[in-house]
Order: structure tokens, then sequence, then C-alpha cells
């Protein structure tokens, strides 16, 4: 092992030079994992989670690609076929020593790695890929020194002092040659050792091209495996006895260049906060530590970020399945640094939705995602309507000609509000059984919802509610039945799944809370009222207001932001359809006392 107990003898003269100690075969803490990603197997260590090896045969881009590659890349040794650069702007490097400069002077891709770290490039402030496509010894170093820059840039020195010999004496060989190895300056007794540490790393390597198998190898594990040998040289056997295990689940971007990590590991919320601080510096912000499949803690490690754990709460009691209503004891919550997932039942949300609602909670949604997002709840509800209404004139015209339905729908007034409230509800249940607290699919919370039903009243008795334009003086059961179904099926789409699809977007109310008038309310009432505007002109036309002129619309404004707050502060879509079946028998009251 290159260590102290090596230098001791190279500075003595007459000391014995002992054989280079083999390899030995177990490691106390395997850190490198092969990994699938989307684009295919990486390379990583748990102490270098910001570092990604992506390792090809035959993967080769022209310098001008490299310097367009995206940002936070690395080639070695031959990756891209062009001099050796650093551009620091746009954080793109190329290390090798081939192309494009004078080799006799120029250090090895393994020292060039190694230069690049003790420069100051810190590894931990952004993600990075490393690619590669011939795993030599002189890659395979590189590899290890960008892998292991934390350990290589501790103050006590002692890892760089391990590894330098090895570094030094590969480097110049792979530049300049065998018989230049003097050149590195190391001592005899200690170039011997690290010389023999050398033919040892590399027996495999030269075993697999003399077989013609090097080609048909699989180059990530075989560079795994060297990394695990090279860890057995450079530290002792219990080096790594206090290093916590982390498995990085999903790792998230949020305010500031902070992140949040999700993640799992053996070991305790603080044990593992102590870990990640190690490895991600300054940019760690959220801990979301999976205890088992079902549970999870969080702890928020910068006390500073723009927003608390208990945003993070709320937006997860909105999309977890588990998650009880307001007044349940299984949610998500706890304080504003610390806090779980609902204890009886645990959690049926995945690490991905985690991390992004951790991303939506601390980083506002910009202005482009907002348009976006209120663009498709708007298609949503356009898309329901359009097809009930399409169904329902066919039906209609199908009566008309050839007889079919003759019978079943009175009038197109009738048939409209049973279309609708199918396909509504179809909808509704298909997206709230997945995400229940987001579309209302809850028991209501609290009574202060009940607040806004003297303006809800005032809406509808403006003609805010909607109300078919049937016969009531001796109505049938198809009468009856859309008398009750419109105004649910309105109040699903629009307050269901228009409203619901805005609130992990917007603020929004909750029981208790302060009031204010959500973006998401608005919007739902805005639809609401431009939809009952287009059905007043169709076969299928709601009833008139009561007070007459232009009132219907602002009437639909007022019931349909009145709805819109109920329904937040409720958490469920039961009270939007509550005050519309109130406001109908508010306006057939007032329709017969004005009779």
């Amino acid at each position: 092992m290159i260590g102290n107990e090596a230098l001791d003898q190279a500075r003595d003269p007459d000391a014995q030079a002992p054989a280079w100690p083999p390899v030995r075969e177990a490691t106390p803490l395997d850190r490198y994992r092969i990994k699938r990603g989307r684009d295919g197997e990486v390379l990583t260590c748990i102490e270098a989670p910001t570092v990604t090896i992506r390792i090809k045969h035959g993967f080769c881009v022209t310098a001008s690609a490299a310097r367009s590659f995206a940002s936070g890349s690395i080639f070695l040794d031959g990756a891209a076929q062009g001099e050796p650069f650093i551009d620091p702007k746009r954080q793109v490097y190329n290390l090798d020593h081939h192309e494009g400069c004078v080799r006799a002077f120029t250090l090895a891709t393994c020292e060039q790695a190694m230069v690049l770290i003790r420069k100051g490039l810190d590894l931990r402030k952004r993600d990075w890929t490393v690619y590669a496509n011939d795993p030599d010894l002189d890659t395979i170093l590189a590899i290890w020194v960008l892998l292991n820059h934390i350990r290589l840039n501790e103050l006590n020195g002692k890892t760089r002092v391990r590894i330098m010999p090895l570094l030094r004496l590969q480097g110049l060989i792979d530049a300049q040659g065998l018989e230049m190895k003097d050149l590195c300056g190391l001592p005899p007794e200690l170039l011997a050792e690290t010389q023999a540490s050398i033919d040892e790393l590399r027996a495999r390597e030269l075993a697999l091209k003399k077989r013609g198998r090097w080609q048909a190898s699989d180059l990530l594990r075989f560079t795994a495996d060297r990394l695990r040998a090279i860890d057995r040289l450079v530290y002792p056997p219990k080096h790594f006895d206090d290093v916590a295990e982390i498995d990085e689940l999903v790792r998230a971007e949020i305010a500031g260049g902070s992140v949040a990590i999700v993640c799992r590991a053996s070991a305790g919320i603080y044990e593992v906060e102590r870990q990640l601080r190690r490895l991600h510096g300054r940019r760690l912000g959220l801990i979301v530590l999976q205890t088992n499949p079902a549970a999870y803690s969080l702890r928020q490690v910068d006390p500073y970020l723009p927003a608390s754990l208990e945003k993070v709460y709320a937006h997860l009691n909105l999309i977890d399945p588990e998650a009880g209503g307001h007044r349940s004891g299984n949610r998500w919550g706890g304080s504003a640094e610390i806090g779980g997932s609902p204890r009886a039942t645990g959690t049926r949300v995945s690490p991905e939705q985690i991390a992004q609602v951790c991303e939506q909670a601390f980083s506002a949604p910009t202005l482009l995602r907002r348009v976006g997002r209120t663009l498709t709840a708007a298609l949503r509800g356009a898309s329901v309507m359009a097809a009930a209404l399409g169904l329902a004139f066919i039906l209609r015209v199908l009566d008309d000609r050839v007889g079919l339905g003759s019978g079943m729908a009175p009038s197109l007034a009738s048939q409209f509000p049973l279309l609708l409230a199918g396909l509504g509800g179809t909808f509704f249940l298909l997206s709230g059984s997945r995400t229940p607290g987001v579309y209302g699919l809850r028991r209501l919370a609290g009574l202060d919802w009940c607040l806004v039903v003297p303006f809800a009243m005032f809406g509808a008795l403006a003609g805010g509610v909607w109300v078919p334009a049937i016969p009531l003086a001796a109505p049938g059961w198809a009468e009856l039945l859309a008398l009750v179904t419109l105004p649910v099926a309105g109040e699903l789409i629009f307050r269901g799944l228009v409203q619901g699809s805005l609130l992990t977007s917007f603020p929004i109310q909750k029981c208790g809370g302060p009031w204010f008038l959500s973006r998401p309310a608005v919007i739902a009432a805005a639809l609401y009222a431009a939809w009952g505007a287009v059905l007043q002109h169709l076969p299928v036309a709601l009833t008139q207001t009561m007070l007459g002129g232009p009132a219907p619309i602002l009437g639909a404004l007022v019931f349909g932001v009145a709805a819109g707050l109920a329904r937040e502060r409720s958490e469920s879509i039961v009270s939007p359809i509550l005050l519309h079946w109130i406001g109908i028998a508010a306006v057939l009251l007032a329709r017969t006392g004005c009779m």
C-alpha cells in the first residue's frame, strides 16, 4: 500500500525494498454502483452523488461538439477529438494529452484530473457527466480522482499522499513511456512498490486484450472493479466505517441553487444529514429519507429557504391518496423543520412525486408553466363540454330521423345534463382516484365554507346557477333527473377537473386559514361563466336570470367564485354541489313567488 510506511522506507537508503502487497480481496464498503438510467447504464459513487460516469466503446465527439456539450460535461483521454481545454464559464472540460498539444510537455489525463480538483473545481455544486471510451489505467485513475474529490481535498492530505505516487508514475509512463519512468522522482523503493501496483492493476486489462475479449467486455463493471482495487490500495480497511451508505433516489433543484434529496439509508435522519452535508456542501436544502417504501422522514436543513416544510406538507396532502382530510390524523405533517408521512397507512406517492412537490413548494412556478397549466385546465373542461354537446346533438338527430331513443329523452335539454354528468363524472373519478385531495374527493372539512352561502345565493338569483330549461309544471323522470344532475355535472367539471388542475400551481385557501381570492377559483369561475353564456344560445339553453339584462354572466362569476372558495376551504367537491342545489332551490322558489 502506498502510505506512510513506504515513505519512511524511502527516506532510509539501507531499508530493504518490500514487495508490493497484493490487492486485498474485500473492501469494507463497496462505494461504487452501476445504475440504469434513461440513456443506459452509468457508474456512480455514493461519496460523489453529483458525478455520473459513462463509458462506451468507440465513443468520440469532435472538439467543436465537445465545447457545445451540456454544462457539466467532462471528457477523458480521447473521448473528445481535440486539444485539452477548460471552459469554466460553460463548465465543460476536456482532459487529454493526445491531440492539439505537445505530448511530451503535457500531463496525462489522471494528473490533469488531480490538478483540476486541487485548483478548486468543486464537483458538489452541480451535476456532472464524465465521458470515456477506453478505460485504460490512466482513464480509470482519472475517474477515481473525480469520484474521490472530497477525500482528496481534505486538509490532512493523507489520501493525496497515498495516491500521488501512483498517479505520478502512471501519468509519466502513459505520456512518456517506460524508459522515462525515472523522471517521476520517486525514491527507488517507492518506485518499485508503485510499479508493482500498476502491474497488478493492469493485469486484468492485459489478460482481456490478450484473449481478444476487450471489445466485448463490460466496461462499466470492469471499471468499477478496478476502482475497488485502487480503494484497497489507498484506504485502510476500516477507513469507511463511519460512512453512512446512502442511496440517492431523486435529486431536485429548489430555490436559490439548493437541492432537495430523496434517499434511503439504514441510518437515522441526523446521521444522513451529516453525510449529505459533506457530499453536497451548502447546496443541501432539504432531505427526504425513505425508511421503508411507504414511510418518509423530512428534514429542512437550510432554515433560510423561502418557504418551510408546512408548504411541502400541504402539497403532499393534496396528492397523496392515503392522506386524509383536514381533521384526519393520517396526514403528512410535523414542525417547520422536521416531519414525516402519514403514520397509520404510510404513503402511496413515489419518490419522484415527492421531489416534484419539493421543487414546487420552494420554487414558484414560472409564468410559462402557469399559463400552460391554465390552458390545460381550460382544455380539459372544454373537451368534456364539447363531447357532451356532440353526443346530445347526435342522439337528437338519430331520434328525429330514424327514431332511435324515442321516449328515452323527451328533450335535448333533458338529455344534455345526463350526458354531461356521465362524461364529467367519469373523467373526474379517473383523475380523483389517483389524487383525491387535488380534485376534492374527501369529506367536508370544517364549516367556515358556509360563510360564502350569501354570496352564492346572490349569484344564483342573478342567473349564476345552471338550471335546465325544462317544463316544471308536470315534470317527468328525465326532467327531474336533469334538474339534479346538471349542477353535479357543472361542479365536477369546473370546481373539480378545472380548479383541481390548478391547485398545485397557485396559492389556495385552506380550512381555518386566512381568506383571499385564489386564482384557481377565479379561473374556474370565468370558464364556468363563459360556458354558461354559450349554453344560453344553444337548444340546451339554461334558464334566464330572475333580474334580467346582462346579469347572468355577472351572476355566474359571483356564484362560481363563491363555489370555488367553498371548494378550497372545505377540501371537498361536495360543498359546491350543495351550493348549486341550494341555489337552484332559491331560483325556483323566487320564480314561484313571482308567478
